[in-house]
């Protein structure tokens, strides 16, 4: 995995530098002595915003320009801006914005108008779970039209009848998936809350958890007919996804946990 490229990381970086510049508790040195860091991430976006990766999914053989990198690059040069107005650095505000939109037209070209959805990458028409973050980060706003037929598009492709998820179902280095993929249908469940439906999150949420061993423990695959667990156990970020999606169903819901 250490050769795969993933040009999403940049993007991640700067979201998670964000906080340095928007928590007052921060002192503003410690602010100002990670500019450097800024800079030096601002510039590894730059050139690679235009260049294929393995995505996510850490393809060995196949190199795209993926759209979930490119949305990690969008998010990460919109925490640049904020960053940047906050020490009123306006060279770094110029190029976040650039990298905004640049990041947005190579979003914007994976939308296929005649299924109303994202594709998973620049001249790709398969379909990716992935793209589930455009809702969930809101790059696009979760009560447009827009952001209700994208998710309604990936649950006809990826969803089972038993509400797990794939990642996608065409064919990789291995061929086709024959598993599901736990932390796709917990952000499933996030970007059912996200644009309202948070009735079916809940029946969905609740449904997920039942995959589960015998200790609770959350596995990365699930076979979808027979509900056994595959892949790395227990699987870290099958459990990171439950936390959010049971944070996003409670943040939706806005009530006293008592009620």
């Amino acid at each position: 995995a250490y050769e795969h490229i993933q040009n999403d990381i940049y993007g991640q970086v700067l979201i998670a530098m964000l906080p340095l510049y928007t928590d007052h508790r921060f002192v503003f040195s410690e602010r100002s002595d990670s500019l450097k860091w800024i800079d030096h991430v601002l510039s590894k976006i730059e050139s690679t915003i235009d260049e294929k990766d393995a995505g996510i999914w850490e393809f060995r053989n196949i190199a795209n320009v993926h759209c979930y990198s490119n949305l990690f690059q969008w998010a990460g040069a919109k925490a640049a801006l904020k960053m940047a107005k906050t020490v009123g650095n306006k060279d770094f505000e110029k190029r976040a914005e650039i990298l905004i939109d640049k990041a947005a037209a190579h979003i914007e070209a994976c939308y296929d108008p005649e299924r109303k959805v994202y594709t998973n990458a620049l001249g790709s028409k398969h379909l990716d779970a992935s793209t589930l973050q455009l809702i969930m980060m809101n790059y696009l706003d979760p009560n447009s039209q827009r952001a209700k037929d994208h998710l309604i598009g990936l649950e006809k492709e990826l969803k089972t009848e038993d509400g797990l998820f794939y990642r996608y179902v065409h064919a990789d280095d291995f061929g086709k998936p024959k598993t599901t993929f736990l932390i796709c249908a917990f952000w499933y469940v996030e970007a059912l809350a996200c644009v309202g439906r948070i009735d079916e999150a809940i029946k969905e949420f609740e449904n997920i958890i039942k995959y589960c061993n015998h200790l609770l423990l959350f596995s990365e695959d699930v076979d979808s007919k027979t509900g056994s667990q595959w892949g790395n156990f227990p699987q870290a970020y099958s459990h990171v996804g439950l936390m959010n999606a049971a944070y996003r169903i409670a943040m939706k819901l806005d009530r006293p946990i008592f009620l």
